[in-house]
């Protein structure tokens, strides 16, 4: 198997690597930048943040189901440095024309379409890596794009972070700006890729039938499939069950780390650092040893544990507001939510036919994002009213029932004399 040094010295994938990585510090420059822009206009408001990151959730419904039928048709290198620059120009924009309009639509319509655009980049970067390497290095470099996406994800946070808290908003924005062009600037450089050939297919786009035939048939599809298959419902359970919790708790302890600790984005930031340090390291931890458990225990545990560790890491904010505390909290929160998900995916990996799972992962990716939207409204609208640290308890007894339900659930099918999930 070759190595990443060898598939790093394939020049063009070298050239899209870097790309990512410099795209991936503009994505989390954004959503700093984000955070930030509320925390200036509206200071200690979970709403109007959580109003904000729904114009990047949006986009998924809409854009995402159609976004690979146009990049089938489309140059890939071309779709990512139009993508990346078109992205950079919005956000110069949003400094330099809407940031001082009282009226919020401008910014929230330029958010929505810096999400939109990226639906398409991130399907591009993703289908042109089988033209830039050689079948025998596609799976070293998938690996390589997995495990620096997870690095890059939590580093560029953290830098994120501390450079809009230095730069405030505006600069943080304009650095964002050159960001995504300096990325785009990567991938021109990229020669000779090979482009897949279609003469049998109309280049002309009709939007109407890739509407319909990639849209409406692969969700009505997807979940009659979900329907019929209690496996599959019950992964879509545990997954909707997830990202409920997270969309409750998402705006609402943005904000509550930025009262508790008195910091625009520099606490944040490096809290979040602890956080996907641990996810991380349970990543690790459970495919060395997960083949030794039950998938459905270990999830349902998990469950638990992260509710536990969600009340801990409320408790120490709002008791001691020390960083020390929460950011350990953090880290074992990563490490015991990271089993829920990659337990979750391999269960449908395993029970789905082939022809239908990206069918079932498009349904359950409008599903999930729903749910995070639906729960992120309700909990930060309820948080304007009541004490976040009571939101984020309730999110932390809420994972705490589900698996203890979980569990119920898996003792009276045993009961029955059904067998157990795997």
């Amino acid at each position: 198997m070759a190595k990443f040094r060898e598939v790093l010295s394939e020049r063009n994938f070298f050239l899209l690597w870097v790309g990512q990585i410099i795209s991936q510090f503009g994505d989390r420059l954004n959503q700093v930048a984000l955070i930030a822009i509320v925390h200036d206009r509206t200071p200690g408001s979970p709403f109007e943040l959580a109003k904000l990151f729904s114009f990047t959730i949006i986009p998924s419904f809409f854009v995402s189901p159609i976004a690979g039928a146009f990049i089938d048709r489309w140059d890939k290198k071309r779709t990512m440095i139009g993508c990346d620059i078109l992205r950079g120009l919005i956000v110069f924009v949003i400094p330099f024309a809407f940031l001082n309009l009282t009226p919020r639509f401008p910014i929230y319509s330029a958010v929505f379409f810096i999400f939109a655009v990226s639906c398409f980049f991130l399907p591009a970067r993703l289908s042109i890596i089988p033209d830039l390497v050689s079948k025998e290095k596609l799976l070293v470099a998938n690996s390589l794009f997995t495990v620096t996406g997870m690095i890059g994800a939590v580093f560029w946070f953290v830098v994120g972070g501390l450079l809009v808290e230095l730069l405030k908003v505006r600069g943080g924005l304009y650095l964002n700006s050159f960001v995504y062009l300096f990325s785009a600037a990567a991938i021109v450089f990229i020669t000779g890729h090979r482009r897949r050939r279609q003469k049998t297919q109309n280049p002309a786009v009709n939007i109407e039938e890739i509407i319909k035939t990639s849209l409406v048939r692969e969700i009505r599809d997807g979940f009659k499939y979900l329907k019929d298959h209690s496996e599959a419902r019950f992964a879509f359970r545990m997954l909707f069950v997830l990202m409920a919790g997270a969309g409750a708790a998402y705006a609402v302890v943005i904000v509550f780390i930025q009262q508790a600790m008195g910091s625009m984005t520099r606490d944040l930031s490096l809290l979040g650092m602890f956080l996907g340090a641990g996810f991380f390291i349970g990543s690790l931890i459970y495919g060395k040893i997960g083949h030794r458990f039950s998938k459905t225990k270990s999830i349902f545990m998990c469950l638990i544990l992260c509710g536990i560790a969600m009340c801990a890491f409320t408790a120490v904010l709002k008791g001691t507001k020390s960083f020390a505390g929460a950011s350990s909290v953090a880290m074992v929160l990563g490490i015991v939510t990271a089993p829920i998900g990659i337990s979750t995916n391999t269960m449908i990996h395993e029970m789905v036919v082939e022809r239908m799972r990206g069918r079932i992962f498009s349904s359950l990716g409008i599903a999930m994002n729903l749910a995070f939207l639906i729960f992120m409204l309700g909990a930060s609208k309820l948080a304007e009213s009541i004490d976040s640290g009571w939101i984020l308890y309730g999110v932390s007894v809420f994972y705490v029932i589900s698996g203890l339900l979980g569990f119920i659930d898996l003792h009276l099918f045993r009961e029955k004399g059904i067998n157990g999930r795997s």
